[in-house]
């Protein structure tokens, strides 16, 4: 996993816990609002979470995935620094769980543009050059590794 610099998790991480505490439900809420911008900017993701079966499994799908996207991105939070090989073998996991979901990785970079977005409606505000940057940099240190994963 490439590694980030200091500031960066540090900038990263502020913005996140000020997201995460402003909802009772952030999990569910936030991972809610990034799928359903995934949707809107790359709808063929929909088939992964079963919509293609019907739009009531699609969302039951997608609630459950949902809280798993933001307990993923709070669970690699907390381990951001000296435990990186932990990171990693995370990672490696989420990334083969993808494969075997048939997910695509040209979804990946549509995710990142889900979360930044999710990311303001949750801040309430629009993301600072330096906070969209060092946001776009983590994403794209934990995207790859699960991508890399994916296509292993």
């Amino acid at each position: 996993m490439k590694e980030v610099g200091y500031s960066t998790i540090s900038i990263v991480l502020e913005t996140w816990d000020a997201a995460r505490f402003s909802s009772e439900s952030f999990e569910a809420d936030f991972g809610m609002v990034a799928l359903e911008r995934l949707f809107e900017l790359q709808p063929r993701a929909k088939i992964v979470f079963g919509y293609n079966e019907g739009e009531e499994q699609g969302l039951k799908s997608a609630r459950i995935h949902a809280r798993a996207f933001a307990g993923l991105f709070d669970s690699v939070f907390q381990m951001l620094g000296p435990d990186i090989e932990f990171i990693e073998e995370i990672l490696k996991q989420v990334g083969r769980k993808h494969k075997s979901m048939g997910v695509n990785p040209a979804f990946f970079p549509f995710m990142g543009q889900a979360l930044l977005y999710a990311m303001t409606k949750f801040l309430k505000k629009e993301l600072s050059e330096e906070q969209k940057e060092a946001w776009e940099e983590v994403y794209d240190s934990i995207s790859n590794e699960i991508v890399k994963n994916i296509l292993s």
